[in-house]
C-alpha cells in the first residue's frame, strides 16, 4: 500500500473518539469520517413501536374479541356481550355474552338481555354491544338487515378516574369492536330505549330507510320515516 493509503486506514481505525466524560460515538471527533454509522454505543429508542403496552387501551383477553365476532356472525345465537374494567382499571374482563341457546341469523336480537346484564354492574364502567334488526315490511314482503349497537357504559357510581380514561380508550376499543352501525353512551340501562334508538339508527341510514326495528325477538318498533313526512 502507498504511504497515503496507510495513513487513511490508520485514521479510520481510530474513528471512535473517547471524551473526558467517557462518551463514545459519532460527533465526538468533529469530522474526518468519525461519524460513521454504528460508531459508539447502541441507542435504545422509546418512541412508538418497540412492543411496549399501548397506553390508549386496557389489556383484555382474546375471548372478548371472539365474543364480539360471534355477535356479528349469523352463525350461533350470540346477540350481546359486555366487558367491564378490572378492579385496578388496567384491563377489561368479559362478564356476559349470550345467550347459549336461541335463534341465529336474522332471528337473533338482544337489547333487553343486554340491559339485564348492565343492571348487575351499577358501579362498573365498561364496553359492549348488542344486535338488532332493521325491518322492511312492504307489500306483504318482509326483509331484515342486522344492526349492531356499540355501547359505552359509564354508570354514575363508577369511579371518576375510570370514566375519565374511557375517552382516550374509545378509539382503540372501536378497533376491536368493529362493524357497529351506531354507538351510544349510557349511564344506566334505562337509557337504552327503543324509540331513541330508532332515531339514532334512522339518522345513520341512507336514502332507503326501514319502517321498523326489532330490538327483541318478535317485537317490532315502528319506524316509518316516510309516513311521518306525509
Amino acid at each position: 500500500l502507498s504511504t497515503t493509503a496507510s495513513i487513511l486506514m490508520a485514521a479510520q481505525e481510530a474513528s471512535i473518539v473517547t471524551t473526558t466524560g467517557g462518551i463514545e460515538g459519532a460527533g465526538a471527533g468533529g469530522g474526518l469520517g468519525l461519524n460513521a454509522p454504528g460508531a459508539g454505543p447502541k441507542v435504545n429508542h422509546f418512541a412508538g413501536g418497540g412492543g411496549g403496552k399501548r397506553k390508549d387501551r386496557p389489556d383484555f383477553p382474546e375471548e372478548i374479541a371472539q365474543k364480539w365476532e360471534s355477535m356479528l356472525s349469523d352463525e350461533g345465537p350470540c346477540c350481546y356481550m359486555l366487558a367491564i374494567y378490572s378492579a385496578n382499571g388496567k384491563a377489561l374482563e368479559l362478564v356476559a355474552s349470550g345467550p347459549d341457546e336461541g335463534p341465529d341469523g336474522l332471528g337473533k336480537c338482544g337489547m333487553d338481555m343486554f340491559k339485564a346484564e348492565l343492571e348487575k354492574y351499577p358501579d362498573k364502567a365498561g364496553w359492549g354491544g348488542f344486535r338488532c334488526n332493521a325491518v322492511d315490511n312492504r307489500q306483504n314482503t318482509i326483509s331484515k338487515r342486522a344492526k349492531i349497537i356499540f355501547v359505552q357504559y359509564m354508570p354514575e357510581s363508577a369511579p371518576a378516574m375510570r370514566k375519565a380514561k374511557m375517552g382516550p380508550h374509545k378509539g382503540a376499543m372501536k378497533e376491536t369492536f368493529t362493524g357497529a352501525h351506531c354507538d351510544i353512551v349510557v349511564e344506566k340501562p334505562e337509557d337504552i330505549a327503543a324509540d331513541e334508538l330508532v332515531k339514532t339508527l334512522q339518522a345513520a341510514t341512507g336514502a332507503h330507510k326501514p319502517n321498523g326495528y326489532e330490538f327483541n325477538v318478535g317485537e317490532i318498533t315502528d319506524a316509518d320515516y316516510y309516513k311521518d313526512l306525509s
